[in-house]
C-alpha cells in the first residue's frame, strides 16, 4: 500500500510541478538565503547569542510556513473539488487560514517537542499521530484544538503506513543530497554561493512528503 501511494505523491509532484515550485520556492529560498547570511557556528564566549539566533530562525520559519504549507494543500484540495487554484489563488485561501494554521503548527511543534523530551520514539510517534492535523485544519476548516484531536483519532490505524512513507521519501532525499555534496565537493566548496539554491531545491522535494500526507488522509476520509 505505502509504494503505491508513494508512486501517486511522485506523480502528483511531478504533474504539477511548475505550480508547486511556484508555491513553495520563493519562501524556501528566501529563508535558506537568510540562513548563509547568519553565522550559526556556536560560540564559547557567547552561548546565548547562538541560542537566541535558532529561536529566531526557528520563530520566523514557523510564522512563514503555515502560508505556503496551506497554500499547498489549498492547491492539492482544489484539484480533486475543481477548479484547480492557481498559485494567487492558493496563497490568498492560505492567507485567510494563517491564524488558525499557524497555531495548529505551534500546538504541534510543541506536542513533539515535549515527546522528543521523553525520548526519540515517542515524539516521532505524536508526530505521525498529528500528522493530518493540518489537512483537516484547511480542508474541513477545523479549529487548532479540533484538528489535532481528530488528527489523533483518524490516525489510530494509519500510524505505520504513514511512518513508513514519511521516512522513505525523507531518506532518499538525504541520500541523494549526501551524494550530490560529497560526489560535487571540491566544486561546492569553491561556490559556496550556490548553497541557498542547492539547499532550496532539496527542500522543495520535502513538499513529497506533504502530498504523500494528503493522500493518506484522503484515505482515511474515504474509509469513514
Amino acid at each position: 500500500m505505502t509504494l503505491k501511494y508513494l508512486r501517486q505523491s511522485w506523480f502528483f509532484f511531478s504533474a504539477n510541478f511548475s505550480t508547486l515550485a511556484k508555491i513553495n520556492l520563493p519562501f524556501i529560498f528566501a529563508f535558506n538565503l537568510l540562513i548563509s547570511q547568519v553565522d550559526l557556528t556556536p560560540s564559547e564566549d557567547n552561548p546565548g547569542d547562538f541560542a537566541n539566533t535558532l529561536l529566531l530562525l526557528s520563530g520566523l520559519n514557523l510564522l512563514l510556513m503555515p502560508i505556503y504549507w496551506g497554500a499547498t494543500i489549498s492547491f492539492m484540495q482544489s484539484t480533486i473539488t475543481g477548479p484547480t487554484y492557481t498559485v494567487s489563488q492558493s496563497l490568498a485561501a492560505s492567507l485567510k487560514l494563517w491564524p488558525k494554521l499557524f497555531s495548529v503548527f505551534l500546538l504541534t511543534s510543541c506536542c513533539i517537542f515535549f515527546g522528543f523530551m521523553a525520548f526519540i520514539i515517542p515524539g516521532i510517534y505524536v508526530a505521525i499521530r498529528l500528522s493530518i492535523s493540518d489537512y483537516l485544519c484547511v480542508v474541513e476548516q477545523k479549529s487548532p484544538v479540533q484538528s489535532l484531536k481528530s488528527s489523533w483519532q483518524l490516525t489510530a490505524q494509519y500510524s505505520w503506513p504513514i511512518f513508513q512513507g514519511i521516512a522513505l521519501i525523507l531518506a532518499v532525499i538525504f541520500l541523494l543530497k549526501t551524494l550530490l555534496l560529497s560526489v560535487f565537493e571540491s566544486v561546492l566548496s569553491e561556490l559556496s554561493f550556490l548553497n541557498p539554491v542547492i539547499n532550496s531545491l532539496f527542500d522543495l522535494l520535502n513538499v513529497l512528503v506533504m502530498i504523500y500526507g494528503f493522500r493518506i488522509y484522503c484515505l482515511i476520509k474515504e474509509e469513514l
